[in-house]
Parts: structure tokens; sequence; C-alpha cells
């Protein structure tokens, strides 16, 4: 139950989670996936895929519906005609493809399969402090119930683990298993743009949401030296936080240049990261962050909040990861690398690729994802 898969691009890091896992394991496992019919935010959908019924689409069959006609009994009759022997949650509050499944499950309504859920950082102290009343109600309720009493959890990082077992004490079964990343191994590093001292060209894609902190990327580079530009991408999910961007984005003295180029496609992103110098994301919280992946690969050093499981960065020369409070840590590596010249500016772009390129297509993260449905890789 994917919520968004492929053509969507507006769902962000969890569609790539999804197709990553299909890529990587579908000669173990046939995915039947059920996703919404049209991408995230949009009334209409997509224009050239069959609705309410099994497509072949890369290497899944996806069962592509209408989010507002996906009822309690289209969801049950879906996943029994399938006969599937687990089912995978890509979501742990996402009420059509997770609450109402745990729901249709507990109620006996369709069989006793074993349930993987990947809450997909929903867990995090940032990710719950939005909309946290509804959310803590909704906790309360299913732990009352016991509704997630013999599910198996998806962790993709030792931090989230340490998450899940916050929100459930009792959890019997947690696999930490990383996301599986594309097979990086036949790309080279590439980087077209130069690099001047006192210039910087950073780069934020995300979707525009409150969770991945847009608003305190802007106001970081208040206090940030140099000719800046800064190039945000990403869908505008959350109107009303975006307004607020905007003004803040006004306040900015006249050596920053704040431009929005829109959404980049699943091809364009690699290309986005290797024109710009330096990946700004302080999020709330991410229990992977593909991006972060996909900046390395770029060739795009980054600057990221500790709120991720990409640690220790400055260690490795590749970046940083700064706790959220620090904005004077911020604003260091921010003015560090405004001074940095082309080829002090190389060495530590290469070292960012090498590492986003040696880390992916692990032989161990296939693995431990095949654990999650109790199959020997």
């Amino acid at each position: 139950m994917a919520g968004y898969y492929v053509p969507s691009i507006k769902g962000g890091g969890p569609i790539q989670s999804i197709k990553n896992l299909v890529d990587s394991l579908s000669d173990k496992i046939d995915f039947y996936i059920v996703a919404a019919d049209r991408d995230l935010g949009d009334s209409e959908p997509f224009s050239d895929i069959k609705i309410d019924e099994w497509v072949e689409f890369g290497k899944a069959k996806v069962f592509y519906t209408n989010p507002s006609e996906l009822t309690w009994q289209k969801t049950s009759k879906i996943i029994k005609n399938v006969d599937c022997d687990a089912i995978y949650l890509n979501s742990f509050f996402s009420f059509k493809y997770s609450i109402v499944p745990m729901l249709l499950k507990k109620a006996k309504i369709i069989p006793r399969i074993p349930v993987v859920i990947a809450p997909r950082g929903e867990f995090s102290p940032g990710a719950l402090e939005l909309k946290s009343k509804k959310k803590t109600l909704y906790l309360s309720i299913a732990k009352a119930l016991r509704i997630y009493n013999d599910v198996v959890w998806h962790g993709t990082a030792e931090i989230e683990r340490t998450h899940i077992k916050q929100a459930f004490s009792n959890a019997p079964k947690i696999i930490v298993a990383n996301n599986l990343t594309p097979d990086y191994s036949m790309l080279n590093y590439e980087k077209k743009v130069e690099k001047k001292t006192g210039e910087l060209e950073i780069i934020f894609v995300s979707r525009i949401h409150p969770k991945k902190n847009l608003i305190k990327a802007i106001e970081l580079l208040k206090k940030t030296d140099g000719k800046i530009k800064f190039n945000i991408y990403g869908p505008i999910e959350d109107k009303a936080y975006w307004e607020k961007c905007e003004k803040a984005v006004v306040e900015l003295p006249p050596n920053i240049k704040v431009l929005y180029k829109g959404i980049l496609g699943r091809d364009q992103i690699r290309n986005a990261f290797m024109g710009n110098h330096i990946f700004l994301f302080p999020t709330l919280g991410e229990n992977f962050g593909h991006v972060i992946s996909e900046a390395l690969i770029g060739g795009c050093p980054v600057i990221i909040s500790d709120q991720t499981p990409w640690t220790n960065l400055e260690k490795k020369s590749i970046g940083w990861d700064i706790p959220l409070k620090n904005d004077d840590k911020f604003i260091e590596a921010l003015n560090y690398c405004v001074g940095l010249d082309q080829d002090e500016y190389e060495t530590l772009a290469k070292r960012a690729f090498t590492y986003g390129k040696e880390g992916s297509e692990n032989l161990n993260d296939k693995k431990d994802t095949m654990k999650l449905f109790n199959i020997k890789f």
C-alpha cells in the first residue's frame, strides 16, 4: 500500500524507497502496489495510465485508483484478490493506505497475513510535532486496541528503531534495513558549475512543507557572506507555509538571490545537483533521505540537520550534519563553503561523490530487507 508511486513525483522519498525495493528485489518477490491515480495535490489523474485494474509498470504490477474512491470495501477486495503473502505499508499515519488496512485486519475482514510497516520517519520528534494532537490521539487508540501488536516494523536506521520503540515500547519485532539505492556503480564524477571564491550556488530539493524546514534555510542565509544564489526545487505542498517562506525571502539582504524553479523530474535531479555547489537541507527529520544520497552522487556536499541517519559528515569531509538549534554552526559551514576556491571545492565535491557511489547497491542492505518478509537472500 504505497500511497503514491511512479510516475508520481510530488510524493517525495517514499516513492523512491518503493521503486528501489522493486528494482532490487523483483527477482525474489512479486510486487503488487496500490497507489493513487494522480500525483500528490493534483485534481486530475495521470493521462496515460489505466485505472482500477492491475497494470505492468516496470518490474511490478500496480493498481492505480482514485484516492477518494478507495473505500474500506474496495481496499478489502483488492487485498483479497491478490492473495498476497505479506502486506507492506509505506506509512503509519496514512488513513487510507495504512490505518484502514490495519483496521480491516484487526476486524478479520482480510486474511491475518504478516504486515510490515515502514513509518518513513513519521515517529521522529520533528515529525510528531506536526499535527501532534491528532497523532497522539491515534497512537493512544491504537495501543488501547492493540492493533499493532503483531506487526513487523521496518526501521531504516538505528535512530528510527529508537523512535519506533519510543512510540510503541512493546513493539515485538523491529528490523533495521537501510533503504535501498539505485546502482550508481557506472557513474563518473561530473560538475557543471565553476566555483569562485566569495560566491556560492546553493540548492534545496524537497517538498515545500514545514517538516522540510525551508524557512530555516532561508533565514540562515541572512548571515551568510558573499554572493549567494539559492535555487529551490520541489512541489508546493503547503501553500500557507510557502507564503511564509516568500515573506522571509523579501527580508534577505541584496547579496542573496533566491529562485523557485519548480518541480524536478526524476531524471533531472542529478543534473540539478551537478549544477550547484552545496545542498542545504535543515530538515526536521528523515528516516533515510534519498535526496541526500542523490546530492552526494551529484558531487554536491551537504549541509543538513542532525535529524537524519547521515552522520559524522564533517569527519568524512563530505559535508556537515548540524543540530537544528546551532545556527552559528550552520552559518560557519556556509561561510566556509563561500570561501572555497575551485581546487578546494573540487576536493570536497569529489569526496562527496565517491562516498555516495560506494554506499549504493549494498548487498547487506538487500539481505536485511529480505528479513522483513522472512525470506533468505
